[in-house]
């Protein structure tokens, strides 16, 4: 028998799969009933209904099967509720509950014991009492992730029963919070923190956990400090420099939480930002560390600004246009005619090279060094008549197509596109602007990747 079903269920599924409408639903429900198979009759022709609201024949059927179906699950839920299978009998009449309320969405009115729902609520008041009593007691004894178990029943049924909210959030969170307190006590402030997030997730104000991640970011927080340059007012790379400071700075303040920068010192300019640079002057370095409590120093500078013009230049062509000319009554001919015009080409670039040190404070050693280009340019390509052109554009070609053979032809919308293209370039102040978003992504990955 269970053979037989089984290959039932498969033909239906088969059918199922080469359609989803409203009508194979509805004849995959028929064979099914047919088969005695009244449950799952009934779901399908609540698919088929929902498929197709205007269906009479199965809103018919599902009057019909669906009633059967809902006394079904009417019976099976009075049958557990009265031999104490408390869980199963709310399962089976939460789905009796969704059927009915789905077909009455459809017009369909389908009965069972109104009594019954005060049944249910019994079922929920004894099936949350009795795994608030487990979760409370495994909770005393430390059972935490089996208590979390009983608490997710509960949820499913009444989220606000009794103090479900308080336990749940003691047996997340005092795990968490006790592997935080022994990191601490080791040292181990990056698993603290990973704890103590966790912890933050769910609650600011679970015990002192909030103090704790305060702690163990602090701990964690490296500072450091920026040096600018100390330029001569007439160095041409100086306005840059200070602009990328202030920018650095904003960056910091934004992008990062253990990392922090210390700007409250007289080092940010420094004339010994040339001997940091070296990494020669030892006592500098230490003597800076010991003021600040620094724990790196990032220098940079900038040199060798460049900008960069070329173009527009101009370069000679002939485009041919398309004009219809009558020779006589009966006769329409097909010229071109040469039309001037230049293709017109510029660019404009802007850089200079960036170069940036990071030095450890307490080993004196240059973590990471590099020097970089950094530039953005901008370029233009358009055509432009030599003189007006007041005809159709899509009129002319790039080549005589009278005297071009057919296999060299090619489509000239590109081309025709030209006459409409960009021919303003960005202005070197846009291209610094964006020189200098550049920079700043170098500095963030640079600090983020180094300073750990």
């Amino acid at each position: 028998m269970k053979h037989i079903l089984y290959i039932n269920f498969l033909v239906v599924a088969v059918l199922l799969s080469s359609c989803n409408g409203s009508k194979k639903y509805f004849k995959a429900a028929e064979r099914l009933e047919k088969q005695g198979l009244v449950n799952e009759a009934a779901e399908y022709y609540l698919e088929s209904l929902q498929r197709k609201p205007t269906s009479v024949e199965a809103k018919v059927k599902l009057k019909n099967v669906g009633q059967k179906y809902a006394s079904n699950l009417a019976s099976d839920f009075f049958r557990n509720y009265n031999t104490q299978q408390t869980e199963t009998s709310l399962e089976i009449f939460e789905r009796l509950r969704e059927f009915t309320t789905k077909a009455a969405a459809l017009s369909v009115v389908l009965d069972y014991p109104k009594n019954y729902e005060d049944d249910y609520q019994k079922s929920v008041e004894a099936f949350c009492s009795k795994n608030y009593d487990q979760a409370y007691a495994l909770v005393n004894q430390k059972k935490f992730d089996d208590a979390l178990i009983n608490i997710s029943k509960i949820k499913k049924y009444n989220p606000n029963y009794k103090n479900t909210s308080q336990l749940e959030v003691i047996s997340f969170c005092e795990p968490l919070y006790q592997s935080a307190v022994n990191s601490i006590e080791n040292k181990n402030y990056a698993i603290a923190f990973s704890k103590l997030s966790g912890i933050k997730s769910k609650t600011d104000n679970y015990k002192d956990s909030k103090d704790l991640y305060e702690l163990s970011l602090a701990a964690q927080t490296k500072n450091f400090i920026l040096i600018q340059p100390k330029s001569s007012s007439y160095n041409a790379e100086k306005d840059i420099e200070e602009n990328l400071f202030n920018n650095f700075n904003q960056e910091v303040s934004q992008k990062f939480t253990a990392i922090q920068l210390i700007n409250n010192t007289p080092f940010t300019e420094s004339s010994g930002a040339n001997d940091l640079l070296n990494n020669t002057n030892v006592d500098l370095i230490q003597a800076i560390r010991k003021a600040t409590s620094a724990d790196y120093f990032y220098t940079y500078d900038v040199s060798n600004k460049r900008e960069v013009n070329s173009g527009p230049l101009r370069s000679s062509y002939t485009a041919y246009q398309e004009v219809k000319v009558r020779k006589n009554d009966t006769l329409v001919v097909t010229e071109y005619n040469p039309i001037g015009y230049n293709v017109v080409k510029g660019s404009r670039i802007y850089s200079y090279d960036f170069r940036y040190k990071i030095i450890n404070a307490f080993s004196n050693q240059i973590v990471s060094s590099q020097t970089q280009n950094v530039s953005s340019q901008d370029a233009i390509e358009y055509n432009e008549f030599a003189r007006n052109y007041n005809g159709n554009i899509n009129n002319l070609y790039p080549y005589n197509p009278l005297q071009t053979a057919p296999a060299v032809r090619y489509n000239p919308k590109a081309w025709r596109g030209l006459f409409s293209a960009k021919s303003a370039l960005k202005s070197f102040e846009e291209l610094r602007s964006e020189t200098i978003n550049k920079t700043v992504i170098i500095f963030t990955t640079s600090v983020s990747n180094n300073m750990k």
